[in-house]
């Protein structure tokens, strides 16, 4: 559990106003004090937890491709741009998208069953492409972009007093001190309120008369959003829900609020996240196998199977990398620090598949070595975890971590499906299956 307090103050190393004060991380069981950070504690090295290197990476590598703030959210911001374009321009140009969505593989020469697999995939993942682009641009642009610009426009460049209408309860301001209200009374009835459990709060000007306490709640059940409610932090009166931007409900702030589920899936359960996982990865596929079939039709040119091989290094080394970071992690978190080696482990192994590539230059040969790769990859990672330390499945259980089980299971299966794919198992039991797919295609 973490708790802070502070207010905001411009940090004289970024220029930009931060969080100044204490953050102090607690024992969850007992509430003991662990460790204390005083001062821009936002990108302190001793803010991070040592288990959270391996997210902390991975995120910074989706939202920013590592990259300097803020270049990074302007890559990202202009790259999801740019998808939501050819997404929707795919759209347009799909003349028979229904038929489209139940094509079959045509077995016969390679580039036409690989054409039909791209036709499918692509079909199926349109509608999520144009909306995961939207979003995440969205995420990225509204940072660095949208909010300087609403700054100077609405606020005359006052950051602060944009911060405190978009995002603050309003109140008369009353500096008298005031006995703050039973914060557990607040919290199961703010539960009851809204049948959702807590997810974090946040105090406005503590222990004063006109403290406001902000409470955030994962979606109940049937709802897409997060419920954020709001309570009186002298009296305890309950003050009603919030929006999660704003003071008053509108149009746009329920569009503000969509913009999260919609772009992790987090809004039907486990179910969404699974659809989305998997239209994630299929999405990732079509981007791959368009360009791999729009260099195959080049394969004469010297210049154009280079590219080849470097969409094809770069294909298959994002997962290897990702996985080397998750490995590289794992052995630092047992032995050294792991803010360090998690990238160093993502880049080395990126340079690997390159170099590969470079070497090798045989595309089938290349692509079996790859597959092997990414198969004991992921049939490692849980064993080394389990080595290094980590949770075991039966404490996960028995605290509720069952995506620790789930990640594990699945990486196992994804391992093993990679290894049976490689071998042309599925193809060979297919085909000797149905005589009719011997025949090539027209």
């Amino acid at each position: 559990s973490v708790v802070a307090f502070h207010t905001h103050a411009t940090n004289p190393e970024s220029g930009e106003m931060e969080e100044y004060g204490a953050l102090l991380r607690l024992d969850p069981a007992s509430g003991a004090v662990q460790h204390r950070i005083d001062g821009f504690y936002r990108d302190d090295p001793a803010s991070r937890d040592g288990e959270s290197a391996l997210t902390e990476f991975l995120v910074d590598l989706h939202v920013a491709l590592y990259l300097p703030d803020p270049w990074g959210y302007f890559a990202t911001g202009i790259l999801g741009l740019l998808m939501m374009l050819a997404a929707v321009s795919g759209l347009l140009m799909h003349r028979h998208l229904i038929r489209d969505l139940f094509v079959a593989e045509r077995p016969g020469r390679r580039l036409v069953g690989a054409r039909d697999r791209h036709v499918l995939a692509s079909s199926w993942s349109l509608p999520f492409a144009i909306i995961l682009a939207f979003t995440g641009s969205f995420y990225s642009l509204s940072g660095t972009v949208t909010s300087p610009i609403l700054s100077e426009i609405a606020f005359g460049g006052d950051e602060e007093a944009m911060r405190k209408t978009l995002w603050e309860p309003p109140v008369a301001e009353d500096k008298r001190r005031a006995e703050p209200a039973d914060l557990d009374a607040i919290l199961a009835r703010a539960t009851a309120e809204t049948g959702a459990p807590v997810d974090s709060v946040t105090i406005h000007n503590y222990g004063r008369a006109d403290s406001r306490i902000s409470i955030w709640h994962l979606p109940s059940e049937g709802r897409l959003t997060w419920i954020k409610t709001l309570f009186d932090g002298a009296s305890g009166a309950f003050l009603g829900p919030q929006p999660e931007i704003g003071n008053t409900a509108s149009a746009g702030s329920t569009l503000y609020a969509l913009m999260w589920p919609l772009h992790v899936g987090d809004f039907a359960g486990l179910i969404s996240k699974v659809v989305w996982v998997g239209l994630g990865a299929t999405t990732g596929f079509v981007v791959l196998s368009g360009l791999r079939l729009w260099v195959r039709r080049r394969d004469e040119d010297p210049l154009w199977r280079r590219f080849g091989l470097a969409v094809m290094a770069t294909g298959y080394g994002v997962p290897i990398s990702a996985l080397a970071a998750a490995h590289a992690s794992f052995l630092a978190g047992a032995f050294d620090d792991p803010f360090f080696w998690t990238p160093i482990g993502f880049l080395a192994a990126a340079l690997g598949c390159f170099a590969l590539a470079w070497r090798i230059g045989e595309p089938g040969r290349l692509r079996r070595l790859y597959l092997a790769i990414l198969a004991y990859s992921c049939l490692a990672l849980p064993v080394l975890r389990l080595a290094c330390g980590g949770t075991s499945w039966a404490e996960a259980l028995q605290r509720g971590y069952g995506e620790v089980v789930a990640v594990d299971v699945l990486l196992a299966l994804t391992g093993a499906m990679i290894l049976a794919w490689r071998s042309g198992w599925p193809q060979r039991v297919f085909r000797s299956r149905d005589p009719h797919l011997r025949q090539p295609a027209e």
